[in-house]
């Protein structure tokens, strides 16, 4: 089994210019957590939900929109980013993917192609593949 059956397609991004709000509420819109910031095309790092709510402080407990003081949503994702993420190849194994999560101790890897953005991997992604195993 391939990371590419695996993977979320064509995943939700940002760029570093968008405000900590549109990320709260891209990844409440669609259930995420983490979502890849892509700058001109290129992969420029991720941010995590983790992320936000360090940046947002120790009352940031729920990423509802709606529960979330508006003056805290107005600084940029390229402060509080992971730059240079690590990825994964559209063509490793899931055994590899499983291995490289493991040993990065992350949530999600960029799946790439190249130099291309191509999707995304979570630990839910693996999780959903290994089911099966433990029926």
């Amino acid at each position: 089994m391939l990371v590419a059956d695996l993977m979320t397609a064509n995943p939700k991004t940002v760029t570093p210019e968008d405000s900590l709000g549109d990320v709260v509420a891209l990844m409440s819109k669609h259930n995420i957590r983490e979502l890849p910031v892509v700058e001109n095309g290129e992969l420029t790092g991720i941010i995590t939900e983790r992320d936000v709510k360090m940046a947002l402080g120790p009352d940031a407990r729920s990423m509802h929109i709606d529960t979330v003081d508006p003056r805290q949503l107005d600084g940029s994702v390229e402060w509080f980013m992971t730059a240079s993420a690590h990825t994964i190849d559209v063509d490793a194994t899931a055994a590899e993917a499983v291995e490289r999560v493991l040993e990065l101790r992350v949530g999600a890897l960029p799946v790439v192609d190249g130099d291309d953005l191509v999707g995304i991997l979570s630990v839910t992604d693996l999780l959903r593949a290994s089911l099966p195993l433990f029926r």
